[in-house]
Order: structure tokens, then sequence, then C-alpha cells
């Protein structure tokens, strides 16, 4: 049984339910509430508590549930508690609208009795599927003791046949086995990681058994964690299984065994722990180890957090390479008869079925068995393989895997099972950005504060737990952000469960050119398959609470079928344009708006003050230049993200059409007329920048198609022209006075700061901001935007810029006090001198720079002392280019950098590193930098924790060999990376 997420769906709506109390006592004194929805609201909110405490319960249990207790009607009952869960909280929404005072769209609300009938049909629907519950419970607590399988036998030494062949992990097992072998001076610590199914306690039983193995350990024990977890069970099958191999035990001093395990001989042992859950069991696990130095225990474990805590060598057991699964998948299918050869057609297939199943070994072996019962031909496999393409989530090789990595779905908490569920709105193989799935889930309130974090941290810890898991990993295509994960996948397989089981749950639905809706939709995703999709015209929509847009804007806003709105995410969608926004204000229940990268956007509409419950609007990457007024009304709004989105923030993807943003439209050559430099560079109005302009146009008027035309005179007349009026540089917005009323913000930018001094007056109200960025810092200005800074105390991360010749000189030398936890600054435009301040910021982490035209010596000799530096990003132009840029390190400076980022210094020759200097050093990544000398970077063997020097443009090969030379002599054994 896989209660998923529905605990946690629960929650959110007794929460509600209370609130709703709470105010229907009040208005009841006014009569203006029925006495009935006042009943049904306090029966809902018991039942709803009764029944989250039972589904916790149950939860908790599922282990030991017979397979009677796990059958359809069980699961259909959780099901219809959930919708009915959803139900009442989408009901109790509508109600909250006829709460404000004064009330944003009267007319469009539904009548108040309306909503009091549905509420009293919810609660009898309540009541009668609760008829069953006794029924349930019944089941799942008064189990059969007989009939309850345990687990596991935590007593039991596992011994694997000494004939079975371990398949594509010979390499592995070679390695592991050597290391094994060491004799160490301490006890050694080995912990093997990696996510369900991929062939941990497999490896490591061959190696137990090997010969190797059993001739140099005299005492060898395998014990199987049980769950839940019992200590004394523990202690006692670990006795047995030493003293079983005469290894003398000294620890009955207690009647639980609470003492550690202490040999009185000196025999070799191997303990191996298969199955460690958390770190809370092994720090009960360990001190009960025998500690000689003689022992080398080997942890089990599906959690990369658990690896890094318990062991002294952590290795991670990855996916099978494409000749190693090959080889599995012939294994399984022809019952160990490898050596058949397939002709090519077979092999094609074979191929894509592997490919599929991600050189994932289970999801292999599960297939390999299921077609070695099957007739062994091409035609035969190419169903199957067809049968994957199927996006719908219900065909019969997604229904193999997903009960073969069951487990990796049932064993996560319920708090990540909601989370898994949601990674089925992004496509297959899809470069998620971390922030934007953070974000959405705070938007959709899967995530709740604590006494100690915000609902963005304990969403950030969540990402952190399915990394650990291996649910979610780095994406591969994309360039990381240096020092952090800022795109993640989801493996294929993952992918393939969450979309079945959010389709199985209601919780998701993706349309494709192959889908249809009969299902409730609650998070609708639209994947552009290049043809026009009529589905949504005739479906169900009342009910979805998120729709997000992969591809082509194909379809329409309409607020009257989806009132329930909560998230409205279009990210990288082309073909949006500003009439398509039109409806934007109707969605009164929007929390989440994402237009980032939607280049054709220019202006948002007023109506997008009707957004009172927005948290996250994300207009970056358009060619918005100013926002509206009304945007001063949202005031639970705490992420406001405007401007172009940098171009190291930035993914390109080959499944999505170009977006041509406006930088790249003042450049742009149409019907051989290019627009003039000067339109691009202007920060301030002149006529004749003007006159150019207008010149411009009429050329384009007499050059170009109708259609053309409109478009390039639409941006003409509403972002160029506007921005020479207003003195902006296109890199920000300009922000409407009065948004320092939004007292709830955290991250605002880019905000341009030269269109007057209200928006500096208003920075200074705005006390809650963690994120800022500025842009039109000027020498004018520069004085107030510091002093505004100095009083944001919460501030953490700053972004100064300013475009043109005189760009950031002599504006940052005032006298300045920064916030103390100031812990990333970023730097854009001519600054030629380091302000003095910059030594002030003992907690600086992150330092980028670009344009700033600094003098080298003396500026990384102030950054050199930085004590918490940890990443330094050092871009095109952030030292004067007067002469060749060499970089020396000297010893015992930058002591905590971590992370080095050198982009496009066209004129960097060398870099040296000293010994002694940059101790924490682990990653060098240069890009673009192609006239450095072929031996230009030396001491590359000194930095003693550098993992991987990371490479980008065209090299010379000597230069790339004296790179790899260097590297080899580093005790680290660095690896180098081209890109």
């Amino acid at each position: 049984m896989a209660t998923g997420g529905w605990v946690e769906i629960l929650g959110p709506t007794i929460s509600v339910a209370s609130i709703m109390l709470s105010e229907i006592h009040r208005m009841r004194a006014k009569k203006k509430v029925a006495d009935t929805l006042e009943m049904d609201l306090a029966f809902i909110k018991e039942e709803f508590k009764m029944m989250q405490s039972f589904l916790m319960d149950a939860d908790e249990k599922r282990s030991q549930m017979t397979s009677t207790t796990t059958t359809t009607s069980f699961k259909a009952w959780f099901r219809r508690i959930r919708d009915l869960a959803q139900n009442v909280e989408d009901n109790l929404q509508e109600f909250f609208l006829h709460l404000e005072k004064p009330s944003r769209a009267s007319s469009k609300l539904l009548p108040l009795d309306n909503i009091t009938k549905q509420m009293h049909s919810l609660t009898s629907e309540i009541e009668h599927v609760n008829k069953s519950y006794g029924i349930y419970a019944n089941a799942i607590f008064c189990l059969n003791p007989a009939a309850v399988q345990p687990q596991s036998n935590p007593g039991t030494t596992v011994i694997a046949p000494r004939n079975s062949r371990l398949i594509g992990r010979e390499m592995e097992k070679s390695h592991l086995i050597q290391l094994i072998s060491q004799n160490c001076e301490q006890c050694q610590i080995t912990s093997i990681w990696g996510m369900i199914g991929i062939g941990k306690t497999s490896l490591v039983r061959s190696i137990f058994e090997s010969e190797e193995i059993s001739s140099m350990f005299q005492t060898r024990a395998w014990i199987t964690i049980s769950h839940p977890f019992n200590l004394h069970d523990f202690v006692t099958s670990l006795s047995r299984e030493l003293s079983a191999h005469n290894y003398i035990v000294n620890g009955n001093g207690s009647d639980k065994n609470e003492e550690s395990i202490k040999a009185t001989n000196r025999r070799r042992c191997l303990i191996v722990l298969d199955d460690v859950l958390s770190i809370e069991e092994w720090n009960l696990i360990q001190p009960h180890l025998p500690g000689e130095t003689n022992t080398h225990i080997i942890v089990i474990t599906k959690e990369a957090s658990i690896s890094e805590y318990c062991s002294t060598y952590k290795y991670k057991l990855e996916c099978l390479k494409e000749n190693a699964a090959f080889a599995l998948f012939k294994n399984k299918v022809f019952m160990d008869s490898s050596n058949i050869e397939m002709h090519l057609d077979m092999t094609t297939q074979a191929k894509l079925i592997i490919k599929e199943c991600d050189g994932h070994p289970l999801a292999i072996t599960s297939i390999g068995g299921f077609l070695a019962r099957k007739p062994k031909t091409a035609t035969e496999w190419k169903k199957l393989t067809d049968d994957f393409c199927d996006g719908s989530g219900r065909n019969k090789s997604l229904e193999i895997i997903s009960t073969a990595l069951a487990p990796a779905y049932d064993d996560l908490p319920c708090h990540l099972k909601l989370c898994l569920l949601y990674l089925s709105v992004f496509p297959k193989g899809h470069n998620i950005r971390r922030k934007r799935l953070v974000r959405r889930w705070v938007a959709e309130g899967y995530t709740s504060k604590t006494h100690n974090l915000s609902e963005e941290e304990v969403g950030e810890s969540y990402f952190t737990e399915l990394m650990n898991r291996n649910i979610v990993r780095p994406s591969k295509t994309v360039t990381q952000n240096a020092g952090t994960i800022g795109y993640c996948q989801v493996h294929n397989l993952i992918h393939k469960i969450s979309i079945s089981k959010s389709m199985e749950e209601n919780h998701g639905f993706v349309l494709d050119g192959s889908s249809n809706t009969e299902d409730t939709m609650r998070h609708l995703s639209i994947i552009d398959t290049g043809e026009r999709n009529n589905t949504l015209n005739c479906a169900d929509l009342s009910h979805v609470r998120s729709l997000t847009v992969f591809g082509e804007w194909r379809a329409s806003l309409d607020a009257s079928k989806m009132r329930l709105l909560r998230v409205l995410d279009l990210e990288g969608t082309f073909g949006l344009k500003d009439h398509d926004l039109s409806q934007i204000g109707n969605f009164l229940h929007l929390t989440y708006l994402s237009l980032r990268g939607c280049a054709d956007i220019y202006q948002l509409p007023d109506s997008v003050g009707n957004l009172w419950d927005i948290q996250v609007l994300d207009v970056s990457g358009t060619s918005i230049i100013k926002l509206p007024k009304t945007i001063t009304k949202l005031k639970k709004l705490q992420y406001l993200r405007s401007g172009n989105v940098p171009k190291d923030e930035a993914i390109s993807s080959s499944k999505l059409k170009e977006s041509s943003d406006i930088s790249k439209l003042v450049h742009e050559a149409i019907d051989d007329v290019e627009m003039p430099d000067v339109v691009a560079k202007t920060v301030q109005f002149g006529t004749t920048a003007l006159d150019m302009t207008a010149a411009y146009c009429t050329k384009i008027v007499q050059n170009t198609d109708e259609v053309k035309k409109r478009d390039i005179l639409h941006k003409y007349c509403n972002v160029l022209l506007p921005s020479i009026l207003w003195g902006l540089d296109m890199n920000g917005v300009k922000a409407p006075d009065g948004i320092g009323q939004l007292n709830d913000l955290q991250t605002l930018g880019v905000v341009n700061v030269a269109a007057g001094k209200a928006i500096i007056r208003d920075l200074e109200k705005l006390k809650k901001l963690h994120k800022l960025g500025l842009t039109g810092v000027n020498k004018k200005n520069s004085q107030a935007v510091l002093s505004a800074i100095a009083n944001l105390a919460l501030l953490h991360s700053l972004s100064l810029r300013a475009e043109g010749e005189p760009g950031l000189q002599g504006c940052l030398d005032h006298k300045f006090s920064p916030p103390s936890k100031l812990q990333s600054l970023k730097i854009y435009g001519n600054l030629v001198t380091l302000p003095t301040w910059i030594t002030q910021l003992q907690n600086l982490a992150k330092l980028k720079l670009r344009s700033t035209q600094l003098k080298l010596a003396p500026s990384m000799e102030i950054l050199g002392n930085l004590p918490n530096l940890a990443i330094l990003r050092l871009w095109k132009n952030s030292f004067v280019q007067s002469k060749k840029i060499f970089f020396e390190f000297q010893q015992g400076t930058f002591p905590s950098l971590v992370v080095l980022e050198i982009k496009d210094l066209e004129g960097l020759e060398s870099l040296r590193f000293m010994q002694g200097t940059v101790p924490k050093l682990e990653l060098l990544q240069v890009e673009n930098c192609i006239h450095v000398q072929n031996n230009g970077f030396s001491g590359l063997s000194f930095p003693p924790s550098l993992r991987e020097v990371m490479v980008k443009g065209d090299y010379n090969d000597k230069f790339i060999e004296n790179l790899r030379t260097q590297l080899a002599q580093n005790k680290n054994q660095p690896v180098l990376e081209r890109a």
C-alpha cells in the first residue's frame, strides 16, 4: 500500500478549515453565514483530523500489511478521502473571496448559497465514505501476528550462491576488493550507496563470498538491518554471528547487550551492515561495533548523507554503462545463454529498451525476465519499445518497472512523496531549475515554515533529500553554477513512476498529442507536439491547480474554466504575446506566476493588481521595462524578479525555439537595415538617438512585410522609445512608486534606480529583503543607494550594475557599512578600484565581477584576504586590459576558496599557484581564455583539495597536455574535463 502524499494533503485542509471556522464565527454575529455551514465545517475538520492520524499510522504499518489489506477497494478508499479533502479545500478557497474587503471581483464570485450547499453535500459524502473506516482500521490495526512477515531477519548471514554471475560490475568488484584488502592501522569503514535496485547488495554479496575475501578474513558477518530498528535485536544478532565464526566476544555485561562488542582475539573481521536508513540508526549502531585495527565494516545505504556521515571511504554505485547493460539484458532474456548472437533488428530494439531503463540493473532484470517468456523476435520487442514511448503512464512496461522499483516510492516519507509526484509535470529529460521547483513546492503548500527555517529553506531541504536518494541528480547537459546545483534532471525510471503514480492518484496530468482527458486534473502540464491540440476545449479544468506549458504557446487562458488555478508557469514558452495575458487578473487564487524567458511579453496588464495572494512573480528575461502601478497591491508578494536573465543563468534547449530578447533585437539586421548602435547603448534621452530610431522605423515601414512591421514597431513603441525617454538601460525595470508597501518582499531585482528618488526611499522600507539586484547606479544617486542598502539588515545577496563608460567609477567609494549578513556580491560595470568597505565583508562567500576594469595586483591582494570567500567568478573585463593578465596566487591567500571561475578574460596569459595557497580549492573552471600560453598554468600539483579542472573553448594541445601532466602530480588526482 502506498498512501502517497495523502497524509500531507489533509494538513492544509484542516488548517484552512480552522481559519474558516474562526471567520464564520465572526461573521455569524452579522448574520451573514448560515448555521449549517459552521456545523458542516466543524464536522469535516474533526473527521479529517481523525483520518490524518489514521493515515499516518497506516503509512507506518505498511511494511507489516498482508496482501489482503492492500486490495483495490482499500486504495480506492484512500483516494476518495484525498479527493474529498481537496474538494473541501477548493470550496473553502471560494468562500475566502467573500471575506475580502473590498472585494476584487464581486461579479465573479460563486453565490454564498451555492458554497453552503456544496459544503453540505461534501459533508454527506465524507459521512458515507467513513462508514467503511472501521473495516479498514481493523484490517490495519488488528493484524493477525501469524500472518505478518518480518521485513528482514536481522540474524541471518546472507550467502550468495558461489556460481552466480555478477554481470556488469566486474570493475567495481575488483576495485572494492582491492580497497577492502588493505591493512590499516585502524578500523576501516566503507560505505556503498546508490538508488534502490542499483545492485548494491548484489555487488557486496559477491565480494563477501569471493575467494579473495574468504581467505583474507577469518570472521565474516552479514547483518541486514530490520525495520523498525531494534537495537537489542541488532546487538544480539551481531554477537551470535561473530561467535558462530569463533570470534570470541566479551560484551554481555547486561541482559540487553548494551555494551560494545569487544574481541579477545586478533582474528581479521569483515562486517556488512545492509540497509542503514538514517544517521540516527548509525549513531545507535556504531558504539556496539568492534573497533579493532583488523576490522573492516561495509555499510550499504540508499542515502548519500548517511554515506558521508559514517564512513572514511564513500563509494557511489552508478547505473550500468551501455555494454554492461546490454550483457545483463542478454543474460536475463536468454536465460544465461549470453553467447547467442542477435541480428541487427533485435539489437536495435534491445538498445532502445536498455536506454529507457537508463542502465538500471533491476529495471533491466525485470524487463529481461518479462521478455524471456515472450517470443524472441524484433517485432515482439518493438511492442515493448512502443509501449515505453506511450506517455499515458498506463502500459505494460511501466507496470513491470513500477512493481520492481515500488520501494523507491513507498519508502519515501510522506512529504517527499508529494514532491516526487510533482516532478511528473516536467517532460522526460527536462533540465529543471532548482529554484523553480522549490518555489513551486512552496506555492502549492507542500512546505511549512518551522521555528528556524522559512518555507523556501524547508523546500531546499526537501530537494537535498531527493538528491541524497538519487531521485533527482545534477543535470549533465547544463553547466552548473559553480559550487551549487542550479539544474537537475529526474532519473528516467523515477520519472516514469512519478507519472504513473501521479495519474493513479489523480494528482497530475500530462497533455500531449496522444492524451485523453477522462480523469480529474489537478496539475496540468501541456507539452507542445507541433500540432494543434483542441483537447482543452472540451476538458473539465474546474479542479486544475497548476498549469505548466513547455514549447510553443498554443493554448488560451480562460479564467472561467480554471477558477482554482494557483500556479501558472509559462517559463521558456515562446510565442506568448501580451494579449494572451488579458485575463490574468481573473485568476484570483494565483500564488505563482512565471513568464521567465517569454521575450515577446512587453507589459503586464494593470489587472495583475488583482492577484492579492501571489507570492512569486517572475518576469525576468521578458521585454518588460516598466512594472504597472497596481503591483503595489500585492501585499503577499515575496519574490519579484525582472530584467534580463543573466547569460550564465539561461539555458538553451534544442527542443525549444530560441527566444529573441531585446538585447538581440537591437543588433539584429532586418531586411539589410541594422538598428543604429546608439539605440542599444543609450541610457539617457537625447534628440540624436530619437532621430536615428525614427529614421530606422521609417526604413522598416518601407522594407518589411505587414506582420513583421507591426511586430517591430510594437517593440519600438513599447521598449526602445520608452527606455530612451525614461533613461533606462534595459537590464532592469522601472518600479512604481509605493513598492515599499510590499512588506513581505524577500527577493527584488533587477530594479532601475536611475528613474527617480522614490524607488530609493522605497528600498529602505523593505526590511525583509534577502536578495536585491539594482541597475542604473550613478554618481548622483549612489550615496542614497548605499544608505538604503545599509538599512537592510537581512540582506545576504546584492547585485549592483551600471552600463556605459562611467559605469560605477566613483559610485561605491562613499562611507558605507554593508549589511553584516551579506554573503553574495555581484558587481557589473566600470569600477577601476575596489571600494574600501569590501574588507568589512567578513561573511562574504560569493563574489562575481564583470566589466569592472580593476587593477589586478591591489585587487587580488584585497580579495585574497577575505576569510570566507569560497566562490570567485572573474568575467570579461573584470581587470584592465592594457597589460597582459598574469594571476599569481601567493602563499596564505584565499584560505576558503573552493571554486575559481575565470571566463572571457581575453588578456589572460598565465595563472600560477604557489605552494600553500588555496588549500580548499576543489574546482578550477576556465572558459574562452584563448590567449593563454601553452605553459601558462603552473602549480596545479599544489592545491591539496583540487578535484576538477574544467576548460571550455579552443586551446592548444600542448596547453591541455601540460594540464594533464600537472594534475597527474597532484596527490588528490583531480580530473580534467573539457566542454
